[in-house]
């Protein structure tokens, strides 16, 4: 293993995709677009605050995306032995096509955007304290950033500094608490590619919540209440909308490798997630879209 001040250059196209376990459990992300109202949580002994300067909001489920690509290209690289850093050095263009996005110029723009967020956004949280959170110690899903950009000659309050230039590497800074968790590797998990073909915040969070949940063997299946869900995944909307929302996902049954079931128990409504094994698997490597 690298000093941490080493730089990590990611270099693999499609790397097996792998996503942080704590992260995919509870409410860090903002499952909408734009939101700037605080995310307050407390289960039991867990205890989350996740804000943003509402100039840029905090970090979505969708910006979310950059920490899985960077955490399957460190994972990678474990994998095959190689020396690792919290300092990511990238390819955008490599980046976005390995997480399902266009490489056009909205999408470069809308990448840096979403670093800027991901910069942004503070979490105060005691999960994993030891990994440097904590009340007393917050963090930020990227701890510095660096982006090149190439100089207009029109520049505008929004764009001072020039247009972020795709030509040139990127770079990333992880915070311990996820960077210890990647290296751990017992604190990540596999996840399907077509994950990334969901568009709505409350699927892609399903999904997650799915995969962390739902037994990789034997029958395959895991009970929520809808008002659980709704106070774990840290949804804005009412529980009315949100019950709306669910079944709107479980009719599309677009999710990969589950289904969705929602039905009344014992007087409460209550959402199965279960594992369809006729769904296309979890690629061993690479990029695949069923």
């Amino acid at each position: 293993m690298s000093e941490q001040g080493d730089l990590f250059v990611a270099a693999v196209i499609d790397p097996p995709l792998r996503d942080n376990r704590d992260a995919m459990e509870h409410p860090f992300l903002s499952l909408q677009k734009r939101r700037t109202r605080p995310i307050t949580y407390a289960h039991n002994n867990i205890r989350i605050e996740v804000h943003a300067p509402e100039k840029f909001g905090i970090a979505t489920i969708w910006d979310w995306d950059i920490i899985i690509g960077v955490a399957s290209q460190i994972n990678d690289a474990i994998e095959r032995g190689d020396p690792t850093s919290p300092r990511v050095s990238f390819a955008p263009y490599n980046l976005l096509k390995s997480i399902g996005r266009g490489t056009g110029g909205k999408d470069y723009r809308e990448l840096a955007a979403a670093i800027r967020r991901l910069r942004m956004t503070t979490v105060i949280t005691n999960v994993r304290s030891e990994d440097g959170a904590g009340l007393e110690r917050p963090f930020s899903w990227v701890s510095d950033y660096a982006i090149p950009t190439k100089y207009t000659t029109i520049l505008t309050p929004e764009a001072h500094d020039g247009e972020a230039d795709p030509t040139r590497p990127w770079i990333i800074e992880l915070p311990p608490w996820l960077y210890n968790a990647i290296t751990r590797r017992r604190d990540i998990l596999a996840v399907h590619p077509g994950y990334f073909d969901l568009t709505s915040g409350i699927a892609r969070a399903l999904y997650r919540m799915a995969r962390k949940s739902v037994p990789e063997s034997g029958v395959g299946v895991w009970n929520f209440r809808i008002e659980t869900l709704h106070h774990r995944l840290g949804v804005s909307s009412s529980r009315r909308e949100f019950a709306r929302a669910l079944r709107e996902i479980a009719a599309d049954n677009l999710m990969p490798e589950y289904v969705i079931h929602i039905a009344k128990v014992h007087g409460h409504e209550t959402v199965t997630m279960i594992r369809d094994r006729g769904k296309p698997p979890r690629p061993r490597r690479g990029i695949y879209r069923p």
